[in-house]
């Protein structure tokens, strides 16, 4: 059979669209697994007769759809479908990304076929977002204050009963759960989706990514880490909050203090050009000039500054690049990174804030950043 390809390498992604690769690469968005590969120079899609005729209207216009059942047919011998695919389109080395299934892998390897992981990120190009993907991300991000002022309003229009816990105007307990359907079932009425939304109170805020359960007791930080991803178009949006009701221990209030200066700081330097490394250090160090060292308790336990202070996001809710002390490379012009310098102690909880901002040639501060920011930045942050 003739050779489709001019070449006999190409590239492979096997997964379904949760898949932040194969989203970007094809545009095209299905739950089920599909096959997205390069050759020749041309991009293509392999799908199931169920999606056919949906991914020629939805994949990127550069993209050929092809129907499983012909190459199946052309090779009817082959076990697995991506052996007949390599045969049909004459390829004898894929390049993959990291998370290629192994059982795949063997199955070309036996065949014949070289499987080599890609060094690094398969579509390093999307750590640059267009004007198209920012829109998609202001979008969701709207989403998301208008979820965080939600929370805020819960929080703040509570009451306190006698054990010092917050109540609901019914005189139900505000507790972490009832804080978390209520934003998660919001978010799907706006056709998003979120899982896991962080709603941490007291002690329980000390663990980064303890989503938190139980009663919200007045006087105690409340970390709030809202994340959902649009269903229509894949990407994410990320913020966190903390607020408290009531009067704050001095410890939380010098806490709130200096990572609202670290934020200020990082994003006052944060521009197309510089390190992640450089921009982490800043947050970092402006903490510790606080008073607060990263270290670790008589338990063993992290307290301080103990994560990097961003990350990209995009259609993966964490993806490059990075602002931490691993990053040295200059930050890429339209970049959107998240700024979220934090502090940790058990013994009383945790204080996180988490901006948004695009990497510009112009330091991108709140002003220039395309993206709006939630009433409860400053002074709401704590309610009094």
């Amino acid at each position: 059979m003739k050779k489709e390809c001019q070449n006999t390498a190409g590239r492979l992604i096997a997964a379904g669209s949760a898949n932040a690769d194969i989203r970007y690469g094809s545009g095209f968005n299905a739950a089920d697994e599909f096959i997205y590969f390069e050759c020749g120079g041309k991009k293509y899609i392999a799908v199931s007769v169920l999606e056919f005729s949906r991914a020629l209207e939805e994949a990127k216009e550069d993209v050929q759809v092809v129907e499983n059942s012909v190459i199946r047919k052309a090779f009817p011998g082959e076990k697995t479908f991506l052996n007949a695919l390599s045969k049909y389109y004459g390829i004898s080395e894929w390049a993959v990304p990291g998370t290629f299934p192994l059982a795949y892998a063997d199955a070309l390897r036996e065949n014949g076929v070289s499987v080599k992981p890609v060094d690094g990120d398969f579509f390093p190009e999307r750590a640059v977002k267009t004007e198209d993907e920012l829109q998609k991300l202001r979008d969701v991000m709207k989403i998301t204050e208008d979820a965080m002022r939600q929370v805020q309003d819960m929080i703040k229009s509570a009451g306190v009963n006698c054990h010092g816990m917050l109540t609901r105007k019914n005189g139900d307990l505000l507790t972490s759960e009832y804080i978390r359907r209520e934003v998660e079932a919001g978010f799907k009425r706006r056709s998003c989706t979120a899982d896991r939304t962080i709603i941490a109170g007291g002690k329980q805020g000390a663990a980064p990514h303890c989503i938190g359960d139980g009663p919200i007791y007045a006087g105690t930080p409340v970390v709030c880490d809202i994340f959902p991803r649009s269903d229509e178009t894949g990407y994410w949006g990320d913020m966190t909050r903390t607020f408290c009701k009531g009067k704050a221990q001095p410890v939380v209030l010098r806490a709130f203090e200096s990572v609202l200066k670290a934020s200020e700081k990082s994003l006052a330097m944060l521009k197309a050009g510089v390190t992640g490394e450089s921009v982490h250090s800043c947050a970092a160090r402006s903490m510790e000039a606080d008073g607060f060292i990263a270290r670790k308790n008589a338990d063993g336990i992290p307290c301080g500054f103990i994560h990097g202070l961003g990350h990209g996001v995009g259609l993966d809710i964490h993806e490059q690049p990075r602002l931490s002390p691993a990053n040295k490379n200059p930050l890429p012009a339209n970049a959107v990174v998240s700024v979220e310098p934090g502090l940790y102690d058990p013994d009383w909880g945790g204080i996180r804030l988490e901006e948004f901002a695009v990497c510009l040639f112009a330091v991108c501060s709140r002003r220039n950043s395309p993206f709006t920011l939630c009433v409860c930045q400053r002074g709401h942050i704590l309610c009094r």
